[in-house]
């Protein structure tokens, strides 16, 4: 294996282009190696992310496209060293080894040592650069206490030279020549950097505990502000000559340029939530990171470290008013921090750039380990670069990457915003703490366990001309901190009816235990122990089970009842490994009372289990307290999420005034400058954006065969009266009811009448039938249902008669369950039509406006258009119009379960028909791979359709994928697309076909940008912009095109414009013809009469994704009786695998008790878990694919004829 090269980072970096450096930041941590290919196969144990990558220079049949690349350009070292570093900082050791460099996988990294060679080369001295700073008087340092040690480097590692620091990545392969006399560090910098202050002593402290968790209520603050007259916003001027600059770069960018920005009415403009953020010019920031923290530990744990380091280290400790910190391993700093650095230098800074150097910080004890930490001067933010950038003055944005500028500002602004009424989670976001409501059920009007707060998100982004903050409503539902007893009591309620259900909505919840377990009785109470020196509860040499930490545990399940289930209680020796034959099974009930002296008040409670399943540790749920500040992290429960919605969903004026008198009044800042309390170097303008905006008409809407048009009104919508459909394929129609459970003659005639009506007077058929009596349903389970549907076709086939085109299902209300069994049967089983329909949407007088609703969806299934808008057919007629969009199994899901992704193709130039692919992927998977042959169906189809022309291009609609993803996209799905057209080309015998032109749009709609009407003039009743919003520019990128559109009015709440941006645009559309064409399709959406929120295609794939939720709601949302059975099989295999893993370590030394895990046993507990989720997804393959799969029943006439026929419709919709 070559040696890595000992090119320094900023050396590494000057040689890569930003691009590729993006790509390693981005994507070093995915499950699926972005450098080899030996770590992207589909088999888990065998792949690998890049940080874990042990093949540094791979084969040239190894490379994937990105190592291909950098190889191809002679690249190979210079990424090699970068990547190197990266997985340096992401597991920092003490001789600087990496799997990269040792060639090793990452489970084997724990034993590996650094060979040394047996004839080491003679490494030429280097004379001593002058250091890049003035000397200055250092902090003064503590005196070494008896805890404390001199040395520089962790013992017994050898001291590097100055040669080998210099390249910054300590290369320990290289050794001092023979017979020289080894130099420790802190001689090295004597000779080095004899200008630097003296080395100072390393201090070793204990790592301090978790801060006490305060349990006492917070008092509840007013209700949220009230709506209020707001200012009229910071008026946002846009370069006007924006498109000139731009030219310059075409074709160099890694995303489409933006080519140029609508004209706008004068005056034009709308309020967003941004704010202008100004940075002092003369300040500099500098990036230092915390190296050595031990990566296996959790986010609260590297807490812990970071506070430990900063609270110990003089020179942090004084100065943490000038610094942020993102509580993990990084401090951004707006004074020289390093400078002040008094202990030993390890790495020197580069002669150049100043940068790269490291010191020995602290160590750190942590019962049997200690952390050696380093304090590595990381960079210095480039805020001038920030602001070029967004004033769109770089020549080449691919030269420069705005992140590590905007995650720095972030991080500030998550210092100032910290308060003792703040509730930080990450750095994006916070909570108001006594902003909270408890949430109540209907009916009963019972408080639940959980409450909503009120919290804020906010973002810097450079942005079009400025850098902005962006400060947005962001509520959540949160635990209550109450005994786990009382919401095992009274949980029932709003968790779903069962003490199943509260047992579910539980697990995975942090909880405290509230009772002293050190008993300060030290006799003996353990079983048959004989011995008068055994002292149970004696952990001299062991931390105490009373420090915060040790309290904190988290809830993986539940026993029997307290005084019903049992364990054996061992007696253990002072390590804590178990005495043979001292062992009884105790109840928890009765161990309470034995070792505690405590009778538990609720016994018949089932016990908590904190432990594994092989090896569980159980407590009386009276005993755990719910840990305060918890996010509820499931799908909030249908019986409070009504009253969770009514204070999150509010009119915009509401959520401004929120915004603006609460969000940000926890941002302090100076009232006289507006500078932050907390960085005085940065300054935010409280008062929201007036930004340039644009509206867009509301498009004619063609029915009739092209012979009518009608435009919206007022409110965006229009009427169907007196209009017939676009197209209609059938001129005779029949249809079959089927009565639900509880519904009545008197409802069922009503439907005939109206839906017979309906479905002549809005042209889908010429003549409308209903065939015989309705089909009735005495219970709602999916075999009654089945057998009712297969013994009608029975005896439609028996008497030779025509199968009715659509089945009508009406139920009294909606109803979940039967309708995922409705349509799973229809759609797969008997390859049928279906529709249905509600009691309760007849009530009132709107019934002839709901039929004629459902007659859209009627007309849909016999193949018809609906509706269509001018102009686009003018894209449509040589464009294969793409939607796609994935869903997941939610957290009530089994673990398991699959994802699906959902591709929509166009038909017709009118954008009214479409086609539905559906395919099964990987839990949780988002991109899309195998496109080439699944695609080729609808390329084939729209081949056919258009009389044997291929498509020249494809208008791809995405959904739902990040920032993080665009790339993947390109690579995977876009690449897909490529090669299905080619494999179409090739099975049709095309010659001289020119090659596929692709625009991509990633469409986003869960995004933080809002936008307020400035005057009345410009708002709907409801307080919203009015439909046809369009704002690109100002808080766009100052490059590449997107845009915020909104066609849709927004009836509740405030409106969310969709955003979409332009990832790739073969076909070189103007961003204004991309906008008018997208405004135009999301007024053709097939099911609506009005325009919707987001690009039309996408919306379909969403709505095809919803049917697959039907067929695998099983999996998705089971019953009671399927939960438990894979209960059973899960806790069989967790058993099955915690017991190789015991027979894998018999022969290892057993762990004493309150020693802290390896890294090795913390790898092999992630690898388990792996193991258990690999198993029960191969357990569970079999069964939702066999349904999944399900061929049509035999009653079924022509079923591959049906079915083809059948995939022509949008039967989905």
């Amino acid at each position: 294996m070559p040696p890595i090269s000992d090119m320094t980072v900023k050396a590494a970096e000057g040689e890569l282009p930003v691009d590729f450096r993006r790509k390693v930041d981005q994507d070093k941590d995915l499950k699926k190696c972005i450098w080899c290919e030996a770590g992207r196969t589909n088999n888990k144990k065998k792949n690998h992310p890049l940080i874990d990558c042990p093949t540094a220079y791979p084969a040239f049949n190894d490379r994937t496209p990105l190592s291909r690349e950098i190889f191809y350009a002679g690249r190979e070292d210079a990424a090699v060293a970068y990547i190197h570093h990266k997985q340096r900082l992401e597991y920092p050791r003490a001789d600087n080894a990496t799997t990269f460099s040792a060639g090793l996988p990452r489970s084997q990294m724990a034993t590996y040592t650094v060979p040394v060679p047996t004839t080491p080369a003679p490494v030429a001295p280097v004379a001593p650069s002058a250091p890049s700073h003035n000397p200055i008087t250092p902090v003064p340092s503590p005196q070494p206490t008896a805890s404390s040690t001199t040395q520089g480097v962790p013992p017994g590692v050898p001291s590097p030279s100055v040669d080998q620091v210099s390249s910054g990545f300590l290369n320990l392969s290289i050794v001092p020549t023979a017979g020289s006399t080894p130099t420790t560090v802190a001689q090295t910098q004597s000779i080095a950097f004899t200008q630097n202050p003296v080395p100072s002593a390393i201090t070793t402290v204990n790592l301090q505990d978790t801060p006490a968790i305060n349990f006492n209520e917070v008092a509840r603050s007013r209700a949220a502000p009230a709506a209020t007259v707001s200012q009229d916003g910071t008026l946002v001027n846009v370069d006007s000559g924006l498109a000139e600059k731009l030219t310059t770069l075409n074709g160099t960018t890694k995303y489409p340029l933006r080519t140029s920005l609508r004209e706008r009415p004068k005056g034009d403009t709308v309020i967003t939530n941004y704010f202008q953020m100004t940075v002092n010019t003369k300040a500099t920031f500098y990036e230092y990171r915390i190296i050595g923290i031990p990566s296996s530990e959790s986010r609260a744990g590297k807490k812990r470290y970071m506070e430990t380091a900063i609270q110990n280290v003089p020179f942090l400790s004084q100065n943490t008013n000038s610094f942020a910190t993102d509580n993990v391993n990084t401090i951004i700093s707006w004074k020289n921090l390093h400078e002040h650095a008094t202990s030993v230098q390890i790495v020197p800074n580069n002669p150049v750039t100043g940068i790269g150097g490291e010191w020995r910080l602290v160590n750190i004890d942590d019962r049997n380990t200690t952390a050696h930490l380093n304090f590595h001067y990381s960079r210095q933010i480039d805020i001038a670069g920030l602001r070029s950038y967004a004033n769109t003055m770089n020549t080449d944005p691919t030269t420069y990457d705005p992140t590590p500028a905007e995650n720095a500002l972030n991080i500030i602004m998550s210092k100032c915003i910290t308060n003792n009424n703040t509730l930080n989670l990450n750095n994006h976001k916070f909570y108001v703490r006594n902003a909270f409501r408890d949430l109540m059920t209907p009916g009963e009007h019972a408080i639940a366990p959980l409450r909503a707060l009120r919290g804020y998100s906010y973002r810097v982004h450079p942005a079009m001309g400025n850098i902005l903050l962006n400060v947005s409503p962001a509520n959540s539902a949160f635990w209550r901190p109450l005994l786990v007893s009382q919401v095992l009591f009274n949980g029932r309620g709003p968790f779903g009816g069962g003490r199943e259900d509260v047992k579910r909505a539980l697990k995975n919840v942090r909880i405290y235990v509230v009772y002293d377990r050190d008993s300060k009785d030290k006799k003996c109470k353990h079983p048959s122990c004989n011995d008068p020196n055994c002292r149970a509860n004696d952990r001299a040499d062991m931390v105490s089970m009373d420090v915060q930490h040790a309290r904190l545990k988290t809830i993986r399940g539940f026993g029997t009842a307290c005084n019903n289930q049992t364990f054996p209680w061992e007696h253990k020796d002072a390590q804590g490994n178990a005495i043979a034959g001292h062992i009884v099974n105790r109840t928890i009930e009765q161990y309470q009372f034995i070792q505690y002296g405590r009778t538990l008040q609720h016994p018949e409670l089932p016990p908590v289990n904190v432990g594994t399943t092989l090896k569980p540790t159980w407590f009386a749920p009276e005993d755990l307290r719910i840990v305060p500040d918890q996010i509820y992290a499931k799908i909030i429960p249908d019986l409070v999420a009504t009253d969770f919605h009514r204070g999150a969903c509010r009119p915009p004026a509401e959520i401004r005034s929120r915004i603006e008198q609460e969000g940000l009044r926890h941002i302090p800042v100076n009232a006289a400058n507006n500078t932050l309390l907390g960085c005085p170097q940065i300054k935010v303008t409280p008062i929201m954006l007036q930004i340039p905006s644009v509206r867009l008409p509301y498009p004619s809407i063609l029915y009739g065969n092209s012979a009518t048009t009608v435009a919206a009104g007022e409110t965006g919508r229009w009427n169907l009266q007196n209009f017939t459909f676009l197209q209609r394929n059938a001129d005779n129609l029949s249809w079959k009811l089927i009565r639900g459970p509880g519904v009545n003659d008197g409802s069922a005639t009503l439907l005939t009448a109206n839906f017979n009506s309906q479905l002549r007077q809005t042209g889908v058929t010429l003549n409308a039938q209903n065939q015989g009596a309705p089909l009735v349903l005495y219970n709602s389970t999916e075999r009654h249902l089945e057998n009712t549907i297969r013994n009608y076709l029975v005896h439609m086939k028996e008497q030779k008669l025509l199968v009715p085109d659509i089945f009508v299902l009406l139920m009294r209300n909606k109803d979940q369950k039967l309708y995922s069994s409705f349509k799973y049967l229809t759609d797969k089983v008997f390859v049928l039509q279906s529709i249905c329909m509600t009691v309760s949407s007849m009530r009132g007088g709107n019934i002839t406006q709901y039929m004629a609703n459902v007659a859209m969806k009627a007309n849909l299934k016999m193949a018809g258009i609906n509706h269509s808008a001018p102009g686009i057919e003018t894209w449509l007629n040589k464009t294969l119009v793409l939607g796609a969009d994935c869903t997941h199994p939610g957290s009530g899901a089994l673990k398991g379960s699959p994802s699906v992704a959902a591709v929509v193709g166009s038909l017709d130039a009118n954008g009214g028909r479409f086609r539905g692919k559906l395919k099964l992927q990987p839990g949780k998977q988002e991109i899309i791979d195998g496109l080439e042959n699944f695609l080729l169906d609808h390329f084939t189809a729209w081949y056919t359709y258009h009389g044997d022309k291929f498509p020249e291009n494809v208008l791809y609609y995405r959904d739902g994928v990040s920032i993080s993803q665009y790339d993947d996209i390109i690579d995977t799905e876009l690449a897909g697309i490529e090669k299905a057209f080619e494999n179409l080309v090739k099975a049709q015998g095309g010659e001289d076909v020119q090659k596929l032109k692709i625009t991509a749009v990633i469409v986003n709609k869960r995004h933080n940008t809002r936008f307020f009407p400035r005057k009345k003039g410009d708002e709907m009743s409801n307080g919203n912009c009015k439909p046809g919003l369009l704002v690109d520019s100002a808080i766009t990128s100052p490059y590449y095109t997107d845009f915020y559109l909104q066609s849709h009015n927004g009836i509740k709440g405030t409106a969310r414009s969709a955003h979409y941006t332009v990832i790739r645009n073969d076909m070189v559309m103007t961003t204004t013809e991309l906008e008018d064409l997208t405004h135009k399709l999301n007024h053709t959406y097939v099911r609506a009469t009005l325009g919707v929120s987001y690009a039309a295609p996408a919306y379909y794939a969403d709505r095809l994704c919803e049917r697959a939720r039907c067929y695998l709601r099983e999996w998705y949302n089971p019953d009671s009786d399927k939960r438990q059975a894979h209960h059973d099989q899960l806790v069989s295999t967790e058993r099955m695998v915690e017991q190789n893993r015991n027979n894998t370590n018999a022969n290892m030394p057993a762990r004493t008790r309150g020693h802290k895990k390896t890294d090795a046993e913390i790898q092999a507990e992630k690898d388990d878990v792996e193991d258990v989720d690999d198993r029960m997804h191969a357990w569970l393959k079999p069964e939702y694919e066999a349904r999944w799969d399900a061929q049509p029943d035999a009653v079924v006439l022509n079923p591959e004829a049906r079915k083809k026929g059948f995939e022509q419709t949008m039967y989905w919709m």
